[in-house]
């Protein structure tokens, strides 16, 4: 005949020890808790999931981390950023007091990272090689400001799949042979992306 189960206490926490039965008979000593499969499956199913958790919370902050520094690299690097198609016209041969005319038009096709962002301001620079800014008196910045300090013109936004064409007329300073270059380019904050073909080159005789 087997021996009885061990008697369980009233709240079914505690059994009787069968190992320590007549051992001592102080209130307390013979109780040992009662740990169910149950319970204790559940509590390791509760560790794996807040591991598998945590194990997905960090490969999302590292990819996040990545996207970042890939976006800081691109803009401190210079690297083009803008999914941007730049074209235009501008006058060849004019004379001292005349007028010439620069045309240029943008078409955005978002970012690198995103073909829906919008350009927060476009600005055209006339600066490079012998300074077009330098030479010439704008008459009509083509809707855009004119920013001297700069030398360049700030047009404003331009949405994602959006075209702009600003059209600058001035009037020639000082005669001669030039080698003029235009750069377009959109101001983030502090920060300027550059689209890969965003510069067009010519060349302007100006006679007196």
């Amino acid at each position: 005949m087997s021996d009885p189960p061990p008697p369980m206490s009233p709240r079914g926490k505690f059994q009787w020890d069968p190992d320590r039965y007549d051992q001592k008979t102080e209130t307390g000593w013979r109780w040992t808790p009662i740990h169910p499969a149950s319970t204790r499956a559940a509590v390791g199913m509760r560790k794996g999931r807040g591991l598998r958790y945590g194990c997905i919370g960090a490969l999302v902050l590292l990819a996040s981390l990545l996207v970042i520094g890939f976006i800081a690299g691109g803009r401190s690097n210079g690297q083009p950023a803008l999914r941007w198609t730049v074209d235009g016209q501008s006058t060849t041969s004019s004379t001292v007091g005349g007028t010439a005319t620069v045309h240029v038009t943008v078409t955005s096709e978002g970012t690198v990272w995103s073909a829906l962002a919008a350009a927060h301001n476009l600005v055209i620079y006339m600066n490079a090689r012998d300074d077009w800014f330098k030479h010439h008196v704008i008459t009509d910045p083509g809707g855009c400001t004119i920013n001297m300090s700069l030398e360049r013109l700030d047009c404003g936004q331009l949405a994602a799949g959006a075209t702009k064409t600003v059209n600058v007329e001035a009037s020639p300073k000082d005669a001669g042979n030039f080698a003029f270059e235009l750069d377009v380019a959109d101001e983030e904050g502090s920060h300027l992306l550059y689209p890969a073909r965003g510069s067009l080159t010519w060349k302007e005789t100006v006679t007196p």
